[in-house]
């Protein structure tokens, strides 16, 4: 694996409104390959590594890697929902970049708008019982657990990171 490729194994599992399969160049030894739809970038192993500690990495963590939000003082946390429907849409409201990170790495970071990410909101949902949706822009990080059957937006802590290079 290149620097620049994804490790993500579990591309398939994303929904079919973030990816496609088109033919492999011809110097890649796959006949076919994942890619984002229009609109859609999956990010690299390096750029989801840079995310993640720009967002995640700066929060105290539970042992299945979601937020330990007892443990995060109370003036970054925006807002805590059941099930979470308004806030989701909420935070979706402002144009801006969302890049979705799933509680598995197996499935690659995804990098699309606001707008998008609201458009294929339930099938992003779906995918993963733990995810966050990250606005680097805003610098707002949002847990999405459904087991707990919970949702969280909290500002990040810390100095802003620079910006994802790719």
């Amino acid at each position: 694996m290149t620097a620049g490729e994804f490790c993500a194994t579990d591309v398939h599992r994303l929904p079919r409104s973030l990816v496609r399969v088109v033919r492999a160049p011809a110097e890649d030894p796959r006949l076919l390959m994942w890619v984002g739809r229009p609109g859609v970038r999956l990010l690299s192993f390096d750029e989801h590594r840079q995310v993640d500690r720009a967002s995640l990495q700066r929060f105290p963590q539970e042992r299945d890697a979601s937020v330990a939000w007892a443990s995060v003082p109370r003036d970054l946390v925006i807002r805590t929902e059941r099930c979470g429907g308004r806030a989701i849409e909420d935070y979706l409201r402002d144009d801006g970049d969302v890049i979705i990170t799933w509680g598995s790495l197996s499935l690659p970071s995804v990098l699309l708008s606001a707008s998008e990410t609201s458009d294929r909101v339930e099938a992003i949902l779906a995918t993963a019982a733990l995810l966050w949706l990250y606005r680097p822009d805003q610098r707002l990080v949002l847990e999405r657990n459904h087991v707990e059957d919970t949702v969280t937006i909290a500002r990040i802590p810390g100095a802003a990171p620079p910006p994802i290079s790719g």
